[in-house]
């Protein structure tokens, strides 16, 4: 080592050993006194037009913001549930006279932001950018709030985004049983448990995103906040002159209805394969106006809000159930619901319900320490305390309090209100909405946990679309067997001598592969020799795969290099081969179950239930008898997956009938299959194997 160096080290570590044993001689200087929290200024002014305007003051930062709320929110979708999630977000996709990409580029360009959302009460609409871009940004929003133009091809690339996350909630258990105790906590005709579904994504139309717009989006329905560095002469110069003409309208009507509860009990959606559990239990609690409420909502805290909290400590840390249980009470203005709950381990789902349902009891009948209590309080009072770190946060508590109908001196005592809830308020709001009887549990769950369930109470299970399976069960009765139904089918298809001479199948398809909005195009070939070869070709811009099966063998080709399936892998290829039409017109296969669950919306339903104990339903068209949808629930290493192929647009080739259309879809993508068929074209037997 340089000498140098050495030297240098030497007196460094001396210098820093002095300062080390002369701060140990110092006493430790004591903690400032805490502070009273002040809450920030801010001044209100009312447009020439009647809007109210919050302005608060913040030159820390040179940027400036505008917020907008206004009232409605889903709660104005009625019959047509997303309508208010789709006009939001189709507003910012094209105003005035620019187009999606033209807003996108020249927000970027300026580092601005714009953005239009709903809620269940409310739509929030907000601008930010520097001080010095503010005019370019603010041009641009009050087009979007103004002027949106409902451009036809962005409202379908939403639709289809909307329709992939519909299919998607099938996969989170966690959502399923959200939304399942929603229901049966409001009701499910209730607004605050509205369900979008594939279906009235599908049924909306730009004119239903311009009704709801026109519905809310007036100036005698709407509040702003202006945040940030602004003069006030000159903001609101800025501000009347944008909204000046901005004509009133009809108030939308916030009529909501009272909840109509379902019965208490366990609403359950049996899933096969899954891996873990997800259990939500849910009380209706208060609507944000009555005393009870911030009680309530302290009790959530206490529940599961943090690493202190009940749950954390007995699910979490005491019995290792699970990592992350949660609890809350929801923030709605007209109704709300207490909801506790985690993804537990499976093999621990009825013991979770237990600890839970015995967390709740101990809140009122043995009650908390005021340790308990007070560690709470300190996390909920300094999280909001903290929250005005941001000036967003301060424009959101007064433009809520108004919305709300809330007292702002309410707002800004929320600390003391907080500090003076006791271990006797909580118990006393515990007893009158937590208790067993006030309770819905919601579980997602492996369906021969079903009978360990029922010592919770009733029974009422669902599907993993959200659908009541006593309202399946309603099917109308026909008057033939499932056996009948399949004949029906065999001669609908052509029947069984016309499918048995079909010895080959050649298959060329455009297709269209959709996930998360976006759309590939591709093309694919298939050529199957009945009843163990085939080969196929799927090839699109992104990805080609090539595919051979030849008897007992099997190989797949990605990119350069091609591989011969074994275990697993290979048994899918081999099943793949076989036709699920054709198969179906065969004879009922031995240890197969057939159950017909009638007929309903134009379809008769059969399960199909194979000796492993996997499921298929069956939809068969009640006037041709042609299978026009298949579902089935499979098993994978990452836990189920839900499939379903629908087919269409038959036609009859060599005496059988075919679809000419299919889609497959699952919850991450699907595949639009339009083809040319052709049945017993000679094929060559190296068209089954890979070439060497």
């Amino acid at each position: 080592m340089n000498k140098l160096k050495l030297l240098l080290g030497i007196i460094t570590i001396a210098f820093l050993g002095n300062i080390f044993v002369a701060n140990a001689q110092k006493p430790k200087p004591e903690p400032t006194a805490p502070k009273d929290f002040v809450f920030p200024d801010y001044k209100t002014v009312v447009l020439s037009n009647g809007i109210k305007v919050f302005l608060i003051k913040d030159d820390e930062q040179p940027t400036l913001a505008i917020r907008m709320v206004f009232a409605g929110g889903a709660n104005l979708d009625d019959n047509k549930p997303g309508v208010a999630e789709i006009t939001t977000s189709l507003m910012t996709k094209g105003a005035g006279k620019l187009d999606a990409l033209e807003i996108a580029e020249q927000l970027d360009g300026i580092g601005a932001g714009v953005n239009v959302s709903a809620g269940q009460d409310m739509v929030v609409a907000s601008g930010s950018s520097l001080v010095k871009h503010f005019d370019k940004m603010f041009d641009i929003f009050a087009d979007i709030i103004l002027r949106p133009k409902f451009p036809k091809d962005e409202f379908e690339k939403l639709i289809e985004q909307s329709i992939s996350a519909v299919k998607m909630r099938k996969s989170n258990s966690g959502d399923l049983a959200a939304i399942l105790t929603s229901m049966a906590t409001y009701g499910k005709d209730h607004p605050y448990a509205q369900i979008e579904t594939e279906e009235t994504y599908k049924a909306l139309t730009t004119d239903d995103c311009k009704a709801y717009y026109k519905s809310v989006f007036m100036p005698n329905n709407v509040t702003i906040s202006i945040i940030g560095d602004y003069n006030e002469k000159d903001i609101i110069k800025a501000l009347e002159s944008k909204f000046k003409d901005w004509q009133k309208g009809q108030r939308p009507s916030m009529d909501i209805p009272e909840p109509k509860p379902m019965k208490t009990g366990v609403y359950m959606i049996p899933r096969p394969g899954s891996k873990q559990a997800s259990v939500v239990i849910s009380a209706l609690t208060v609507p944000r106006n009555n005393p009870d409420y911030l009680a309530v909502r302290l009790t959530g805290a206490v529940m599961g809000g943090g690493f202190g909290s009940k749950l954390f400590r007995s699910l979490r840390e005491k019995y290792s159930f699970t990592y992350s249980p949660f609890a809350s009470n929801s923030g709605n203005k007209f109704a709300n619901r207490f909801i506790a709950g985690s993804e537990v381990k499976i093999d621990k789902t009825d013991s979770s319900i237990t600890v839970i349902l015995d967390e709740l009891k101990s809140l009122y009948n043995d009650g908390l320490s005021e340790d308990e209590l007070a560690r709470i309080k300190k996390t909920v009072i300094g999280g909001y305390q903290m929250g005005f770190e941001s000036s967003g946060f301060v424009a959101s508590l007064i433009q809520n309090a108004d919305f709300y109908g809330e007292d702002i001196e309410t707002i800004k005592n929320y600390p003391r209100r907080v500090q003076a809830i006791t271990t006797l308020d909580i118990a006393k709001v515990a007893e009158k909405y937590l208790k067993p009887n006030k309770l819905y549990i919601g579980v997602v769950t492996l369906p021969e946990q079903e009978e360990e369930l029922k010592k919770y109470g009733n029974i009422y299970k669902y599907t993993l679309d959200l659908e009541s399976e006593d309202d399946i069960a309603k099917a109308t009765p026909v008057n033939y067997t499932a056996e009948e139904l399949l004949q029906k089918f065999e001669t609908a298809m052509g029947g069984l001598d016309a499918i048995n001479a079909i010895k080959t199948m050649k298959v060329e398809s455009r297709i269209k592969f959709q996930a998360q909005g976006q759309t590939l195009d591709g093309n694919a070939v298939q050529i199957t020799e009945f009843p163990d070869k085939s080969y196929s070709l799927l090839n699109t811009p992104a990805f080609q795969q090539t595919s051979w099966v030849n008897g007992g063998k099997a190989w797949v080709k990605q990119g350069p290099e091609t591989t011969e399936l074994t275990g697993e892998e290979l048994q899918k290829a081999l099943d793949q081969v076989k036709d699920p039409l054709f198969e179906l017109v065969k004879a009922p296969i031995e240890g197969y179950k057939y159950d017909l669950i009638g007929e309903k919306d134009g379809f008769v339903k059969l399960k199909v239930t194979d000796k492993s104990g996997e499921v298929e339903t069956y939809f068969f068209d009640k006037s041709t008898f042609l299978v026009s949808k298949i579902q089935q629930t499979a098993t994978t290493p990452q836990g189920p997956l839900d499939i379903a192929i629908s087919y269409s647009e038959y036609e009859t080739i060599k005496g059988v009938k075919y679809p000419m259309k299919n889609e497959m879809s699952n919850p991450y993508y699907t595949i639009t299959s339009e083809s040319v068929i052709y049945f017993n074209e000679p094929v060559t037997p190296d068209t089954f194997e890979p070439k060497k």
